[in-house]
């Protein structure tokens, strides 16, 4: 795992205390792969699975981007049981390149990004509020409940990014990001440790407020793919609201004036390269991009920021 510099620390806003706290956090040299068993999924797990679908399912066709209702569409990933991984990942590969890893929890940043300029994403069989979990953290106290784990499950990867990654020009921004991350971490530039930890931490700050917790504005075009029309000014397409009942209905409150908990911002990469980020608690802030091809072009167009030398 890079270094952890404070050197460069009060160049950031909103700096935040999150150390993730008897995680479990698998590098490179650990054995880090665990192929799904999926024989051996009970029917508590399929339940507890089926109960968080089921919570969003109708949000999300409201709410989310075209991109990620169009990629549930053609994936097998049911409401009501565990995905199969080796169903979905043949499936990816075929549409954008893109592979399943299957992987036994939380990696750190040097093997995420190895996998993701692969064309690998990550993925965990293991979900919250299960003997399994359980089992996994016994006398460990993290958070472990329907609404929020610090360890990204099975729901958070499969159901919350999974569906993106048929989307060629979404797999290609990922890709990018993996292929950025990898290279800070390795100082391709040769800036030393203390800068590549502070660019890898603006690297992550930007991830969190796009693929994590990014909305796009509403156009209506999206709508011919819903049941229900969207009545808010944005679509969803981070993958953390996506799979977290409690930041869905945040947003949409939020947008429809009911609550004023958290604000909507205009996109702005240096901004949010540089602004913290809190993951144990509901989203204060979100940014709200153009478009995904804005989305896209801007990441490309401005990796400089991404290169501080101090």
């Amino acid at each position: 795992m890079i270094s952890q510099s404070t050197k460069y620390y009060h160049l950031f806003k909103n700096v935040i205390p999150n150390a993730v706290g008897g995680i479990k956090i698998f590098g490179i040299n650990d054995d880090y792969i665990k192929p799904q068993k999926y024989d051996d999924v009970n029917n508590l797990e399929n339940r507890i699975w089926a109960d968080l679908f089921q919570n969003v399912e109708f949000l999300l066709d409201q709410y989310a981007s075209r991109e990620y209702l169009l990629g549930l569409r053609t994936l097998p990933i049911p409401n009501n049981m565990f995905p199969e991984f080796e169903a979905i990942s043949p499936l990816i590969e075929n549409s954008t390149g893109w592979t399943l890893v299957p992987v036994a929890g939380f990696l750190d940043e040097e093997l995420f990004f190895d996998i993701n300029k692969k064309r690998q994403f990550p993925v965990t069989d293991i979900i919250r509020q299960s003997p399994r979990f359980e089992k996994k953290y016994k006398g460990i106290g993290i958070q472990n409940d329907e609404g929020y784990t610090p360890e990204p499950d099975i729901f958070h990867d499969i159901q919350g990014h999974i569906p993106f990654l048929m989307n060629k020009k979404y797999a290609e921004f990922m890709w990018e990001i993996g292929v950025l991350g990898d290279e800070i971490i390795k100082d391709k530039r040769g800036l030393g440790p203390e800068l590549a930890a502070h660019n890898l931490k603006r690297l992550q700050n930007y991830a969190w407020w796009t693929y994590e917790f990014g909305l796009v504005k509403n156009t209506g075009r999206s709508d011919r793919f819903r049941r229900v029309t969207n009545d808010i000014d944005y679509e969803i397409y981070g993958a953390g609201i996506i799979s977290s009942f409690d930041e869905i209905t945040n947003v949409v409150s939020c947008a429809r004036g009911d609550s004023v908990r958290s604000k909507f911002l205009t996109y702005n990469m240096e901004e949010m390269a540089m602004t913290c980020f809190d993951y144990s608690n509901i989203q204060d802030r979100y940014y709200v991009v153009e478009s995904m091809d804005n989305l896209y072009s801007s990441f490309r167009n401005n990796q400089d920021l991404f290169w501080f030398e101090g």
